[in-house]
């Protein structure tokens, strides 16, 4: 019993270091999943503007939504698993990485 808390310590160690790039990736896995719903919406809300108008809106608007997921999300994300102790990060981290493939797996299928 004692090496697996050994080994969860490890690894709830070795994820700490490396907080900011694994919110950075739980960010753009989070992205990816709702960025065609945040597209169907924007692309119903754009469609009532003129073409010449509809392109530099649309961007604009990518830049400024998307940009500020990718800016503020990944601090507040990675200060949120920074409270997880040595016990509970590397188990944490295993649960949201299983559900994060079964939402994928559901989520390719439509």
């Amino acid at each position: 019993m004692e090496w697996i808390t050994d080994n969860i310590i490890f690894l709830s160690k070795l994820a700490r270091e490396h907080l900011d790039v694994i919110a950075m990736a739980l960010t753009a896995v989070a992205v990816a999943f709702v960025g065609r719903f945040i597209a169907s919406w924007s692309t119903d809300w754009m469609n009532r503007l003129h073409a010449a108008v509809r392109i530099p809106a649309r961007a604009v608007l990518n830049l400024v939504l998307f940009g500020a997921i990718f800016y503020f999300a990944p601090q507040w994300l990675g200060n949120l698993l920074g409270y997880f102790n040595h016990y509970t990060l590397a188990p944490v981290l295993l649960v949201i990485t299983i559900c994060v493939g079964i939402l994928s797996e559901k989520l390719g299928r439509c």
